[in-house]
């Protein structure tokens, strides 16, 4: 036989082997699936057997969850396996099996088109880093309780498969329910269960409080007592009652009614301000030996967090011992800041400097992707070590963990330093990331800033508050010079931002950009494109191109973005600054496009919508008016200044000049627009001001009138009256 042929042969029984263990995974899938969903029907459960609805719950929502149940099993189990012959190992098993259940009563279209369609992983089978076989599979069941009392089942004829992944191994179904109506009620349950091997389980995070009034919510669990088991309330949530079963496994169980209050969609922290418990089970087994706070087996309610922060000093101490360069750091552009940080003898621009040069050699040498911020800030602190700036360690936690006096797992911290002279250099969040500028999520947090040297449980330590921005560090200045053409409006547009106003857009910095950004800064002997050798510099040119088309794309979108609208024509568009240099850490862009349906005849005279020019604003409505909970957001402050250059022939009318002025301050903050007419130029300042980065409902209402009135602004219209 030709070794082509054999070639062909082999692939070929291959091929129909995966498509044979392909079958016999979704008819094992299917089978359990069926089962399952069998079993959660027939249940004998009086809170998903009720579906009277209050009537004050009717209108007033978009949705009502009748009920709602979270059941929550982990399993443990320890076998011998054979990794080759004659020699074995003790595998430990860990399994996670979550079922969530939910009655919701539809009662708009909103919550109709949200519950009519679905999209979840079937199953998925990986190797984890240990060449160990891991499995999640997910299952879902939906049935409808209609108006007058029949229950609809969805038929599994109703869940489309799709296969997703390498060689199509990962499996994923989409269900649109049919026939689902406003008024009907719907039942749905989900079933995630994960079967992994000498890793802890992730962790659990039960939510208290809903998008919709919730009348019935009960977790339980049921715990292996091989695991540790710790949990922590946050926010008022209900503590659990704790038993042991007959196999002595830890059962939990908590539960609320009649939950009134519905989580916000905008400017709300679900970890700050929503009831939760956040738990973990861990397996000490497969844990580091330095973390003391999980040896003990069984129960801990609400540890003390200080127990648990230990476990980070030990952790952080014995890294920062063993910690060693990798051997890219020193390379090429390494040696080029080490050279040139010699000259700097401002330990403050010293600090920066190394810093960010610190950040491009990952940047640059192809680190980025096995980044850990934990091994960023131990090679930060060598560096100061080795230039004899002078620091402090700090440790927090961001907005989306929990505070640090309530830690519960020694993952959930951000390492960071401080500079004796007060400056901050925390893990970089996101390109063109600003040496000395500490990231929204961490500002305003508890921290523990160390006192001397870290010595593990040791370590001496006070808490403080990481400082807060004000509004105006964290600027966007809009500059517009537009024309009337015709029906359009020509378009110029140059945003500036800094702060945390740079964090939802610098990502579009290219790698070109980015380099060059930072071979001006720290003087780098050599573009970091001519350090490359042949083979690597062809693939970073691809990239780079690759770079300018995806960049333009996301230009066009942020036009629509920012009006609401797609440009009629987009000509250009180019980024000024990249925010790399901290003398200018301004991220700033322009963009050149038209837009249509701005210009309208009037007889002889023209109607220009001039409140489009700043762009498409928060709008509140219905429902969202009403507020149960703080806000949550960032002080920021917008500016536009807006040059409309009129048509020949047109001068503004005196009373569309009028309208345009308006001022409306309080202690939430302002929103004001000035107008003016010079050289035949209208001359429009407006400013935006949210004074604080949270707010207590209490001042609600007040920060709903600078909403409004930046939203009606955007509706203004001038006219143009012909001379």
């Amino acid at each position: 036989m030709k070794l082509s042929s054999l070639k062909f042969l082999v692939l070929f029984v291959l091929s129909v082997a995966m498509i044979t263990a392909h079958a016999d995974e979704e008819k094992k899938y299917a089978e359990f699936a069926a089962e399952l969903r069998k079993q959660v029907w027939s249940e004998n459960d009086p809170d998903f057997s009720n579906y009277e609805c209050p009537e004050k719950y009717e209108k007033s929502h978009s949705a009502v969850i009748l009920a709602s149940r979270t059941d929550v099993e982990l399993t443990r189990k320890s076998y011998i396996q054979m990794t080759s012959p004659l020699q074995f190992r003790t595998t430990r098993q860990m399994g996670r099996h979550e079922l969530n259940r939910m009655l919701v009563k539809i009662n708009d279209a909103a919550a109709l088109k949200k519950f009519s369609e679905f999209d979840y992983f079937t199953f998925k089978k990986s190797r984890n880093g240990l060449g160990l076989s891991e499995k999640l599979q997910q299952v879902l069941g939906v049935r409808v309780i209609k108006q007058n009392g029949e229950i609809v089942t969805v038929s599994t004829d109703e869940y489309m498969t799709t296969r997703e992944g390498a060689k199509g191994k990962d499996v994923s179904h989409k269900l649109a329910v049919p026939g689902l109506e406003i008024g009907d009620i719907v039942d749905i349950f989900t079933y995630e269960e994960m079967i992994i091997k000498e890793r802890n389980i992730p962790p659990f995070v039960f939510t208290f409080v809903e998008e919709y009034p919730m009348l019935r919510y009960k977790v339980n669990c049921k715990i292996d007592d091989k695991f540790t088991t710790q949990y922590r309330t946050l926010n008022g949530a209900p503590d659990f009652t704790a038993t042991t079963d007959e196999d002595n496994n830890t059962v939990l169980h908590a539960e609320v009614s009649n939950v009134e209050a519905v989580a916000p969609s905008l400017w709300y922290s679900e970890m700050a301000q929503s009831p939760m418990v956040l738990l973990y089970a861990t397996d000490k087994s497969v844990t580091s030996s330095k973390v003391k706070s999980v040896k003990q087996r069984g129960l801990q309610a609400n540890p003390d967090f200080k127990t648990i922060l230990n476990d980070d000093l030990m952790l952080m101490t014995e890294s920062k011992k063993h910690f060693m360069w990798e051997s890219s750091l020193y390379r090429k552009l390494h040696n080029d800041i080490i050279k040139n940080s010699k000259e700097i003898t401002d330990k403050e621009e010293l600090a920066r400097n190394l810093y960010t040069g610190l950040l491009y050699s990952y940047r640059a040498f192809d680190k980025y992707d096995s980044y850990n911020p934990y091994q960023f800030i131990i090679a930060l602190s060598s560096l100061f070590d080795g230039y004899k700036v002078p620091y402090q360690f700090m440790i927090s936690t961001e907005r989306n963990s929990e505070p640090l006096d309530q830690l519960i797992h020694n993952s959930n911290t951000t390492w960071l330093i401080k500079t004796i002279d007060g400056t901050y250099f925390t893990p970089p969040y996101y390109k063109g990331f600003t040496a000395g500028t500490i990231p929204f999520s961490l500002q305003g947090r508890k921290a523990a800033l160390i006192n001397g040297k870290l010595k593990g449980e040791k370590t001496l330590y006070e808490i403080v508050t990481l400082p807060q921005s004000a509004p105006d560090d964290n600027l966007d200045e809009v500059t517009v010079n537009a024309s009337v053409d015709g029906t359009r409006v020509n378009i110029d547009r140059t945003e500036s931002r800094t702060g945390s106003m740079k964090e939802s857009l610098s990502f579009v910095i290219s790698n070109q950009q980015e380099f060059a950004a930072n071979d001006a800064y720290l003087k780098c002997n050599k573009p970091y494109i001519e350090m490359a050798d042949k083979k690597s510099r062809t693939g970073i040119l691809q990239q780079f191109e690759k770079d300018k088309e995806s960049q333009k794309n996301f230009f066009k979108e942020e036009v629509q973005l920012y009006h609401d609208q797609d440009a009629a024509e987009f000509t250009a568009y180019d980024i000024t600054s990249t925010g790399i240099d901290p003398k200018h850490p301004d991220f700033t862009y322009t963009t050149h496009y038209a837009m249509d349906g701005w210009v309208k005849k009037a007889g002889s005279n023209l109607i220009v919508s001039i409140g489009k020019l700043i762009g498409d604003q928060v709008k509140i409505e219905g429902e969202a008016r009403k507020r149960d909970f703080d806000i949550n957001r960032r002080a920021t402050q917008l500016t536009w200044n807006i040059t409309l250059t009129l048509p020949s022939g047109y001068q503004v009318a005196a009373e569309s000049l009028e309208k345009l002025q308006q001022n409306v301050s309080n202690n939430a903050g302002e929103f004001h627009a000035q107008a003016s007419v010079s050289d035949n130029q209208l001359q429009l300042v407006v400013a935006k001001c949210y004074r604080k980065a949270d707010y207590p409902v209490a001042e609600w209402q007040q920060l709903l009138q600078i909403i409004d009135a930046a939203n009606d602004f955007t509706q203004k219209q001038i006219v143009l009256k012909k001379q």
